[in-house]
């Protein structure tokens, strides 16, 4: 049986750990409402409670019944690292690729949760390398 801390998490739930993250970083706190998560990722309350309730379960973040939302050190550990990817491949469609904003945000997010560690690092080394040129 695995333990908590190995379970895989699915692409949709590792947005909503992205979005908690990217929204709490606007906003300039911790605490984040279903509502702000629902408008962002475009979806329903319900689905967003459910997600919620998996990450919780999972120990990414802490949900007090009706009250905000706020990423554990493990939730924000991996929000980060996956915001990171994010915009690191992102800024290489645009300053690379010249890639349209819009386009290159879309596309970065399919890309960000499916590239091995090794790889990314890679990759990132790779664009610092060529934008200082």
């Amino acid at each position: 049986m695995k333990d908590k801390k190995d379970i895989k998490l699915t692409v949709s739930l590792e947005d909503y750990l992205e979005a908690i993250y990217n929204i709490s970083c606007e906003n300039n706190t911790e605490y984040v409402r279903i509502t702000d998560i629902s408008n962002r990722l475009k979806k329903s309350k319900p689905s967003v409670n459910i997600s919620i309730k998996i990450l919780a379960k999972n120990e990414y973040l802490i949900h007090e019944h009706y009250g905000g939302i706020i990423l554990t050190e493990k939730g924000l550990e991996l929000a980060k690292e996956i915001t990171f990817r994010h915009n690191t491949i992102k800024r290489f469609f645009i300053d690379v690729l010249k890639i349209k904003p819009d386009i290159a945000d879309k596309e970065a997010c399919c890309i960000e949760h499916v590239m091995s560690d090794s790889s990314m690092k890679k990759f990132a080394g790779y664009i610092e390398a060529i934008l200082k040129k």
